[in-house]
């Protein structure tokens, strides 16, 4: 091993080490096991050499380190439906680690300058509160980066392992769609992490349809296994769910909510971030649509009291004074101890 390489290596293993101690890494043990059970699924005998962590920042992305580290975002796992979309995610990562494209271009980048990041790499990973979870992964990503010759690589072979451990072929374009519709949401197009350095979406997708419609007919019984997947990530959703609107991109996530209502219109979580998708983009009409999206939660089981509280905000600045005075108070009610109840308990004495 050169000593360039060397020292390549010794700073990745430096980033993983921080990486496991990092303040934002998600460590619920069944969530865990899941997602590697996953991985293992796929890399078959190369499943000793993988590691996965779960980072929690809103962000779609997932992506691999040349020491078989693979991190995985919730902003992720909140995008997908069923277990096969996350199984293509991942079977693209692995696909990358197997064929050694990260380790080509952290070479390059050692030898353009690019030490000094990744140096810093660790540091960043390791020092990120929640905001700063954000900042940190994308980083890592822009770090770990591949060119669209490899990532077609990674496409297509991630998408033949996938097929090849029996997930359902159509739910690798589904994950594209769902992506470019978020994107094109944007007033800047091409913004997502994942799109960066990717083939082109139109390409993408139109090579992923071929080969999904090549595959469909060679087995039956296909996994999706959409039951599975959503119960194991229930107990998140609600935490997912915030972050994503944290995030601060409206148009986004509305477009990501109205999707995850149509495919699970009983989920309250959804309807609610629906709710305040809307609220918070704030475009003509959005306040009707946003008080329809509370109400929606509100009739789901186990609506969280936030639905009650986005009411009252959109009634209180339409100047509904009674309907947002009852939708505060019932808020109050079902959270006393939440965080904002002084900022409620004001807007009650203004009503």
């Amino acid at each position: 091993m050169s000593g360039e390489e060397a020292g390549l290596w010794m700073q990745v293993d430096k980033a993983e080490a921080s990486l496991k101690v990092a303040p934002n890494i998600v460590r619920d043990m069944p969530l865990n096991a899941y997602v590697a059970q996953i991985v293992c699924r796929l890399a078959g005998d190369y499943c000793g050499t993988l590691r996965v962590y779960i980072v929690e920042t809103p962000e779609f992305n997932a992506a691999a380190m040349p020491n078989g580290a693979i991190m995985v975002n919730t902003g992720l796992l909140l995008r997908m439906q069923n277990e096969a979309q996350l199984a293509f995610v991942l079977g693209h990562e692995i696909t990358h680690f197997l064929h050694r494209h990260t380790l080509a271009h952290m070479r390059m980048a050692v030898r353009t300058g690019g030490l000094v990041a990744l140096i810093g790499l660790a540091t960043a990973v390791a020092g990120a509160g929640y905001l700063g979870s954000a900042v940190s992964t994308v980083g890592v990503g822009a770090i770990y980066s591949n060119s669209r010759d490899e990532e077609r690589d990674a496409d297509a072979n991630g998408f033949q392992v996938a097929v090849n451990s029996g997930y359902a072929p159509d739910e690798a374009p589904a994950i594209w769609r769902f992506m470019m519709a978020e994107d094109n949401a944007h007033e800047h197009k091409n913004r997502s992490a994942f799109l960066a350095d990717h083939p082109q979406s139109e390409e993408r997708l139109a090579s992923l349809q071929k080969a999904a419609d090549a595959a469909r007919d060679g087995r039956a019984g296909w996994i999706q296994n959409e039951d599975g997947y959503r119960a194991v990530v229930a107990p998140f959703l609600h935490r997912w769910v915030e972050d994503e609107l944290t995030r601060g991109e409206p148009r986004e996530s509305v477009i990501l909510f109205q999707r995850l209502t149509a495919a699970e219109p009983r989920n309250a979580l959804y309807q609610y971030g629906l709710g305040e998708a809307y609220r918070r983009r704030n475009l003509a009409g959005d306040a009707l649509y946003a008080v329809a999206a509370y109400r929606a939660a509100l009739a789901c089981s186990q609506p969280p009291a936030e639905a009650w509280r986005g009411i009252g905000l959109v009634t209180m600045k339409e100047g509904e004074k009674a309907e947002a005075r009852e939708a505060f108070n019932a808020y109050r009610a079902q959270a006393p101890d939440a965080t904002d109840k002084a900022m409620i308990d004001f807007y009650l004495t203004q009503l």
